[in-house]
């Protein structure tokens, strides 16, 4: 049952109102605030990013379920690694002097390594996913979207009854689609 929910949130989010290009900024967002440490400050300021910019919630926890998913699986080291090559490189240490001592800046926590590193490397993945993201979103709600909201399979499972006592059991009674 776990897994017809995330279908059907994934289902929801490809066919939301939103831009493609929201949801790709949402999963860029989504990924970055996974790499870091939720209790830094970094973390706050991209939750608050993300309800301000009004970039698609669905994706954005989607994407930090997946980000913190790889974390936990090991790529924390990683960014601990980076954060230590970034912070620790006497070329750039007057740099980070200057940075991280900005008023803003410092509230963000980026003289942690695993904040920075987090943040580094999210970004940087963040980037390389908003274009086929985009373009994915794209191709979906010009091919597919149509073909399977308008197929008879799909629209005989919606009405199954079984499929809406499990989800009157498993979402709640204020689902309409």
């Amino acid at each position: 049952m776990f897994l017809l929910v995330w279908l059907r949130r994934l289902y929801k989010v490809l066919s939301a109102d939103a831009s493609p290009s929201a949801i790709a900024f949402a999963v860029a967002f989504g990924l970055t605030l996974g790499f870091i440490p939720l209790s830094s400050g970094l973390a706050l300021f991209l939750m608050v990013a993300i309800l301000a910019l009004r970039v698609q919630l669905s994706a954005a926890l989607v994407a930090v379920a997946i980000s913190k998913l790889l974390t936990a699986l090991g790529l924390q080291s990683l960014f601990f690694s980076t954060g230590v090559a970034l912070l620790d490189n006497e070329e750039l240490r007057g740099f980070w002097t200057w940075f991280l001592n900005l008023p803003v800046v410092a509230w963000f926590q980026l003289e942690h390594y695993v904040v920075l590193g987090g943040a580094v490397c999210g970004t940087l993945l963040g980037a390389l996913v908003f274009w086929p993201v985009r373009q994915l979103v794209i191709g979906y709600r010009s091919f597919l979207h149509d073909r399977v909201s308008d197929s008879r399979f799909f629209r005989w499972l919606t009405n199954f009854w079984l499929t809406k006592v499990l989800r009157f059991v498993f979402v709640g009674a204020r689902v309409t689609s």
